[in-house]
């Protein structure tokens, strides 16, 4: 949803102007995955039918103290808008943003079989020579994949 990217965007100018831009990615994978975990817990916050002042109270009761204040005010903006259920849009947004700032690569990696930890070492070592920066591996495993391995990053796949 457009809508979503715009907001994890105009979030992360926020946090980046303000210096808390790391802290607010750990915040929203935090919040993304555990909204994951409950989704009727999302559901109840987009909920119209439930006011605003208590839904309000709600999210202060369960998150102030424990997160970012601008993290917190997204929630409620999102809440406002009855789109909480767009964290997760929201958050990979603003986490492109963040490693496109800081130079880090999300490289998928697929193979037959499990990687060693060494090899992924390895791969990983290997990766962040050639593209000059961090890298961060996801590893899936996939039986029909002959041999070799599929490298994909956002913009690049390699068989």
């Amino acid at each position: 949803m457009l809508t979503a990217k715009i907001y994890g965007a105009s979030l992360h100018s926020l946090a980046k102007e303000q210096g808390e831009a790391e802290k607010i990615l750990s915040e929203l994978r935090y919040i993304s995955s555990l909204f994951k975990e409950y989704p009727y817990y999302v559901k109840i916050l987009d909920s119209p039918r439930i006011g605003r002042e208590e839904l309000t109270e709600i999210l202060n009761e369960d998150f102030s103290g424990k997160i970012n204040r601008y993290t917190l005010n997204f929630l409620k903006l999102l809440r406002e808008k009855h789109m909480v259920r767009y964290i997760d849009e929201c958050f990979k947004e603003y986490e492109r943003l963040y490693n496109n700032d800081n130079n880090i690569s999300v490289v998928t990696v697929t193979t037959a079989e499990t990687l060693s930890e060494e090899s992924a070492e390895r791969l990983v070592k290997r990766l962040e020579e050639k593209t000059g920066g961090r890298v961060i591996l996801k590893h899936r495993t996939d039986k029909s994949c002959i041999g070799g391995i599929i490298i994909e990053t956002e913009d690049i796949k390699m068989d």
